[in-house]
Parts: C-alpha cells; sequence; structure tokens
C-alpha cells in the first residue's frame, strides 16, 4: 500500500526490495516524490545519483535531487528518487580513482531496474509509462540501463525513455557500434566540461543517430559539470577528484542557471513526448 507523505510534496521515504535483479546486500533506500493529484495512470521517473550520493552534508536529500523531484511531481510525474550507496555502505565515490572503485556503473542498472519492477506495482502509476533520468555516475548508470533489457517476468519490457545529465562518454564512443538504446534517450551535458568531457557525448549520439537509433545530445556552451545543481553559487576547482578530462588537476563544477531551466524545459516536453 503507498504511504502519503505528511505534506503535500514532501518525499516518501521507501525501501526497495532487490527483486532478484539488484546486487545490494540490503533493500536500497528510496523517495517518493508523488503529485498532488488523484489521478490514476500517472507515468513515473527513476532518478539515479552521481559519484557524490543522494545526500547533502546535512543528511537530506541534496538541493539538486528535492528540486528535480519536485519538479517532476509538479509535472504529473511519480518520481522515485535512489540511493544505491547506503545499502552498501559507501558515502561517495568521487574522490576514488576509477581503477580502485569496487562499484561501476554497471552494477548499479540492477537498481535501476528493482526501482522500476517497484514502481510498476504501486497503485496509481501506469507500469508501461516510466523513464530513467542520472546525473553524473547515475547517468552512465542510465546508460548502461538504456542498452541492456531486463528480463520480462523480472521488471516487465523495461524504461520507455532515459535522459543522462553530463554521463561520462569516453569508453562507450570507442565502441560505439555496440551502443543500441532500446527507448529514446537523451542526453544534457556542458561543453565545458572537464570531469566528464562532451565531446565523447557528441561523437556517440552522432554513431547512434546515424543508424537510425533514438538518441538526442544538447550541449550548452561555457558550461561545465554540475550545472544544474542550485545549490552551487560559484565555480570550482575540485583538486580533490583524481579523474577527469585531466588525471590529478581536477575538475571544475560551475552553476548555469539559465542551462538547468533550458534543462528542465528539455526534460519536460522529452517525457511528455515519449511516455505517452
Amino acid at each position: 500500500m503507498l504511504a502519503i507523505a505528511a505534506h503535500p510534496g514532501e518525499p516518501k521515504a521507501v525501501q526497495i526490495p532487490s527483486a532478484g535483479l539488484s546486487t545490494s546486500p540490503a533493500p536500497l533506500r528510496a523517495f517518493l516524490f508523488q503529485p498532488e493529484n488523484e489521478a490514476t495512470d500517472r507515468p513515473a521517473v527513476v532518478m539515479l545519483h552521481g559519484c557524490g550520493g543522494a545526500y547533502g552534508r546535512n543528511g537530506q536529500l541534496n538541493a539538486r535531487h528535492t528540486m528535480w523531484g519536485e519538479f517532476l511531481a509538479a509535472q504529473g510525474y511519480m518520481a522515485l528518487m535512489l540511493d544505491s550507496f547506503t545499502s552498501r555502505g559507501v558515502q561517495q565515490i568521487c574522490t576514488t580513482r576509477f581503477a580502485d572503485r569496487t562499484l561501476k556503473e554497471a552494477d548499479r542498472t540492477g537498481d535501476a531496474y528493482a526501482a522500476l519492477a517497484y514502481l510498476r506495482q504501486l497503485p496509481g502509476v501506469d507500469p508501461n509509462r516510466t523513464a530513467v533520468l542520472g546525473w553524473s555516475h547515475g547517468a552512465g548508470v542510465a546508460l548502461d540501463t538504456i542498452t541492456r533489457r531486463p528480463s520480462v517476468a523480472a521488471s516487465g519490457f523495461g524504461f520507455g525513455a532515459a535522459i543522462a545529465l553530463y554521463p561520462g562518454c569516453t569508453s562507450r564512443n570507442k565502441k560505439a557500434d555496440r551502443f543500441h538504446p532500446y527507448a529514446p534517450l537523451l542526453l544534457l551535458i556542458g561543453e565545458a566540461d572537464d570531469w566528464t568531457p562532451a565531446e565523447p557525448c557528441k561523437a556517440l549520439a552522432a554513431s547512434v543517430a546515424a543508424r537510425g537509433e533514438p538518441m538526442y545530445i544538447v550541449t550548452y556552451p561555457d558550461t561545465y559539470h554540475d550545472f544544474d545543481s542550485p545549490s552551487l553559487t560559484t565555480k570550482r576547482l575540485r583538486t580533490d577528484v583524481p579523474n577527469g578530462v585531466n588525471p590529478g588537476a581536477g575538475v571544475t563544477t560551475a552553476p548555469n542557471p539559465v542551462a538547468r531551466e533550458d534543462a528542465k524545459l528539455r526534460v519536460k516536453a522529452f517525457l511528455a513526448e515519449h511516455l505517452h
């Protein structure tokens, strides 16, 4: 039975069973943003955090995830913010070199499908109209998820659409001939991103689109990683991050409110078009 949040718009903490899909040793934590209306057959969105996890310094959902959850709920979507880290005893992996990470993007695809299975059984959710949306590491998970259809018995026929904000595309672009999204895929990324660069994503999208497959990309000039975060106020060089375009030299994060609002509108239009 679906519990109702204490206040309209406040996310409800829930537990996501592994459903034989996730490799998590315990149920995954998640937060459900619910539309205020009582409509049935709502579409839904699974949201996947980046390498920093789902939370801010106060232990609450960070400002980006809260903003997007509230935005999607306001558009009539059941929005589920999934926490892939806490159940695995992980706080963050941003400061860990790629080669030393024990949790890869591919390891989280089962989390996304477990969340899909959970949403499909909720009253009021249309099981055939669900999208996956991720940021950075979670955006890479979205890319892996939308190219690896699950078994029908496990979680239905998969997602109806995918959105990836500033994913890492370098390794995927090297194997572009193997990258086949089974549903429409939208990438949003800054052209100045020196953490997950835009050029490999542009090349990958061009290769996929040339085959007639449903992949689209929007790039934002003079825009860096984390551009949509409402909590960022200034440009910052993160020297604690060992990965990126120039390993060891740090990576840049910076807000771009104009790009953020454009991204929200594009996400709204993309979901409206493909979750019909």
